[in-house]
């Protein structure tokens, strides 16, 4: 938790599979994403893994370079963090990952990656990217959270998912009315960071455009 409140707030938590390559299509999209949202002036987390992962600390590292060439005094020293999990993959954590954090548990780590955050990017991933996905939809579900920007990047890839829970949870009242609006689907990036900067403005009317106190 004190390496997580070391960290530029607000923060992005940005979730997706390790598998991707940091060349796909989705990696490109994360990189992009996490550069958007860093120039904002929100920290990106990660899982700290590949893939995705890799991608969104990138985006985040790469906006933190360009910046300190031109406008140094302004740079937050930190903005990229990952949280890791012991044994979890052969590989170790990425490289452009700033604060590294390493637990033992799954259920300490998806705490963390969801503490500090007031919104999440979830790109293409496997069942571990719908295990994080859906754990912070049931919080917000259930009043356990502050219902938050929660992305969906893909239109493409997550539209089963989306059939899924308009034909089968909705219409057979396993979920209420309302509950599908938990979670919004884009393609396009800079829309989707437009759409957490709303958000930021509207819960918190103290933070300008770009994430600095007005």
């Amino acid at each position: 938790m004190w390496k997580l409140t070391i960290l530029p707030h607000p923060a992005i938590t940005i979730f997706g599979g390790s598998r991707l390559a940091l060349d796909s299509e989705y990696a490109k999209k994360a990189s992009e994403m996490a550069k958007i949202l860093a120039s904002d002036g929100f920290s990106i987390i990660t899982g700290g893994g590949p893939g995705i992962m890799e991608a969104a600390n990138l985006g985040a590292i790469e906006y933190l370079r360009e910046c300190k060439i031109t406008n140094h005094v302004h740079c937050p020293p930190v903005i990229s963090a990952g949280i890791g999990l012991i044994r979890l993959n052969k590989d170790k954590v990425n490289p452009y990952v700033q604060e590294n954090i390493v637990l033992d548990h799954f259920f300490a780590r998806k705490w963390l990656l969801v503490r500090y955050s007031i919104g999440f990017v979830v790109f293409p991933g496997g069942f571990g990217t719908l295990d994080e996905l859906f754990e912070i939809v049931t919080l917000v579900q259930c009043n356990r959270m502050a219902k938050v920007p929660i992305i969906l990047i893909s239109k493409e890839y997550w539209t089963p998912l989306i059939d899924w829970i308009y034909t089968r949870a909705l219409a057979q009242g396993l979920i209420t009315k309302g509950d599908e609006n938990i979670i919004a689907v884009m393609d396009d990036v800079a829309e989707a960071a437009e759409h957490i900067r709303r958000y930021c403005i509207e819960v918190d009317r103290s933070i300008s455009y770009n994430g600095e106190k007005k």
